[in-house]
C-alpha cells in the first residue's frame, strides 16, 4: 500500500514535476525561441550584410560562412581587379612617356634642320651679293680712272660708285634670264604637262614655297634643273624625257630636290656663278669647272638628302637617279643650247654627267650622279 501512496504522491508529485518540468520546459522554449528569433534576427542581419544569409528548414544558420566566402570572394576579386587596374596605367603612362621623348626629338631635329637651312640661305644670298659687286668693281674702276686721267678726280669718284652699283644690279637681275635663254627653255602649258604640273603643285604646298616658273626643253636626256633669285621669281627647266620616261614616284623626287634648291637659294648662286664666269670663259675651256666650284661641291647630294625626307616615297629618287646613269649616253650633246653660257651650266643639273662618260670624273665626287644613287640605296 505504500508503495502505491508514494506512486500516488508520487503521481501529483511527478505531475507537479512534470508540471515543474513544463513550466521549466517552457521557459526553456519561450528561452529557446527568444534565443531562436535572436539569432534569427542576428542570422537576418549577417545575411543582410554578407548578401545571401538564409536558414535551413532543421533551424541550423547555413549561410554564415558562405556570406563571409562571398564577401572573401569580392573582396578577393577586388584586390584581384585593382592590379589589373594599375598594368594598363603604368602601361599607359610608358608609353605616353616614349612617345613626348620621340615627339621631343623630332622637333630637336626640325629646329636643328630649320636652323641650318637658314644659315645656308644667308650664306647664298651674301656670296651672290658680293659676287655681283665685282665685276661692277671691274667696271667702275677702269671707268673711274679714265675720268681721273681726265683731271676730274671728283667726278672719277662718283663714276666708280655708280658703275659698281648699276653692273652690280644688272648681274644680279639678268642672271637667272641668262641662263633660261642658253639652255633653250620654254614655258610649260600645263594642259599638255599637267602630271608634271599637279606633282610641282602638292610639292610646293608640303615645303611653303610658291609655285615656281615651270620650263620645259626638248631633250632626250633625263635632267632638270632650278635657277632664279628669290623663290618668289624662280624657274623649274625639266627635260622632255624626264617628263615622259619617268614614273610618278621618280617624277616627285626628281622635283623635290630641284625645289629644295630654290627654298635654300642655292638658285640664285648657281645664276650669279654663270654671270661671273661667262666673259671668261672665251678664255678658258675650265669654265664648268670653275662654275662647279663657285656653286660649292657636294651641293647636289646635299639636296638629295633633304629631298628624300621630303617625298611620300623615298626610293622615288635614288630610283630616277639610277634610271638618268644607266640611259645616259656620251654622245648626246649636253648641256642643251650648245653656246658657251649653255656649256657652263653643267653642274647646275640634277645629273651633271649627263653626255660626258665617266672618264672626267674625280674619284670621290659626291656630285657624280651614280654615287649619289648608291647613296641613296642605303638609306
Amino acid at each position: 500500500m505504500a508503495t502505491p501512496s508514494r506512486r500516488q504522491g508520487g503521481s501529483p508529485g511527478g505531475g507537479g514535476g512534470g508540471s515543474g518540468g513544463g513550466g521549466s520546459g517552457g521557459g526553456q522554449n519561450r528561452n529557446r525561441n527568444r534565443n531562436r528569433g535572436g539569432n534569427q534576427s542576428r542570422g537576418g542581419g549577417r545575411s543582410g550584410g554578407s548578401g545571401g544569409g538564409q536558414r535551413s528548414s532543421s533551424g541550423n544558420r547555413r549561410p554564415s560562412g558562405q556570406g563571409q566566402r562571398s564577401g572573401g570572394n569580392r573582396g578577393s576579386q577586388g584586390s584581384g581587379s585593382r592590379p589589373s587596374g594599375r598594368g594598363p596605367e603604368s602601361s599607359g603612362a610608358v608609353t605616353g612617356g616614349t612617345r613626348h621623348a620621340v615627339a621631343a626629338v623630332v622637333r630637336a631635329s626640325e629646329r636643328a634642320e630649320n636652323v641650318e637651312e637658314r644659315q645656308t640661305i644667308a650664306a647664298n644670298r651674301r656670296w651672290a651679293a658680293l659676287a655681283c659687286v665685282i665685276p661692277g668693281l671691274v667696271v667702275g674702276v677702269i671707268l673711274g680712272a679714265i675720268v681721273f686721267l681726265a683731271g676730274l678726280p671728283l667726278e672719277a669718284v662718283g663714276v666708280l660708285v655708280v658703275a659698281t652699283v648699276a653692273v652690280a644690279w644688272w648681274v644680279w637681275q639678268a642672271a637667272p634670264g641668262m641662263v633660261v635663254r642658253a639652255v633653250g627653255a620654254r614655258p610649260s602649258n600645263p594642259d599638255e604637262h599637267p602630271r608634271l604640273h599637279n606633282v610641282v603643285d602638292g610639292l610646293c604646298a608640303t615645303m611653303g614655297l610658291p609655285q615656281p616658273a615651270v620650263l620645259m626643253v626638248t631633250s632626250p636626256v633625263l635632267n632638270a634643273m632650278a635657277i632664279g633669285r628669290h623663290p618668289s621669281t624662280a624657274s623649274l627647266i625639266v627635260t622632255s624625257a624626264l617628263d615622259e620616261n619617268l614614273s610618278v614616284v621618280e617624277l616627285e623626287g626628281v622635283v623635290a630636290q630641284e625645289l629644295v634648291h630654290i627654298k635654300r637659294h642655292d638658285t640664285v648662286r648657281s645664276g650669279i656663278a654663270v654671270a661671273l664666269v661667262a666673259p671668261l670663259s672665251v678664255l678658258s675651256s675650265s669654265g664648268a669647272a670653275t662654275v662647279h666650284s663657285l656653286v660649292g661641291p657636294g651641293r647636289e647630294f646635299s639636296a638629295d638628302q633633304r629631298a628624300v625626307g621630303v617625298v611620300r616615297y623615298p626610293t622615288g629618287l635614288g630610283s630616277a637617279l639610277s634610271r638618268m646613269v644607266e640611259s645616259t649616253e656620251s654622245t648626246t650633246q649636253w648641256p642643251p643650247g650648245g653656246g658657251r653660257i649653255s656649256a657652263l651650266t653643267r653642274w647646275l643639273w640634277i645629273n651633271p654627267l649627263a653626255g660626258s662618260g665617266t672618264g672626267g670624273v674625280a674619284d670621290g665626287e659626291l656630285d657624280d650622279t651614280g654615287v649619289r644613287a648608291a647613296a641613296l640605296a642605303l638609306l
